[in-house]
């Protein structure tokens, strides 16, 4: 008797979740050390700062750029992060590190051209291997 493989030949299409999600280690920036009294963000300082930074540290790393203190940041000090980092790490996001999977991951299905799978019949493998985001994704 032949064996065949029917799950092969019915016109089933996989998307492998594994495949979407985030390379690397997730490490985190936390502003928090770079305020002045845990309060405010003194922009000469920060930038001097940054300026002197290891970011060579961040190299194929996913950067988690957040504050934990209750401060208000000006945007423009995530983009200065931003500016420093973008040579060295995989991905950045302003999150926490926890949540930093989550958004990796949904920006990858964001980038998937859906139009391929229209009127396909699915099989959605999950990813087994890996952890749990704290929303629940992957």
């Amino acid at each position: 008797m032949e064996l065949v493989n029917r799950v092969a030949g019915s016109g089933l299409m996989t998307i492998d979740l594994e495949e979407f999600y985030p390379s690397g280690e997730v490490v985190s920036f936390d502003l928090k050390n770079y305020l002045f009294m845990e309060l405010i963000l003194k922009e000469k300082d920060f930038r001097e700062a940054l300026k002197n930074h290891d970011w060579e540290q961040y190299r194929g790393k996913n950067l988690a750029v957040f504050c934990s203190a209750d401060a208000i940041i000006p945007m423009w000090a995530y983009m200065l992060v931003a500016t420093y980092a973008a040579p060295y790490v995989n991905d950045m996001a302003q999150t926490t590190p926890e949540q930093f999977v989550e958004i990796a991951f949904l920006k990858q299905l964001n980038r998937l051209d859906w139009s391929e799978y229209e009127g396909k019949r699915l099989v959605i493998k999950g990813c087994s291997d890996k952890p749990r985001a704290p929303g629940g994704i992957p």
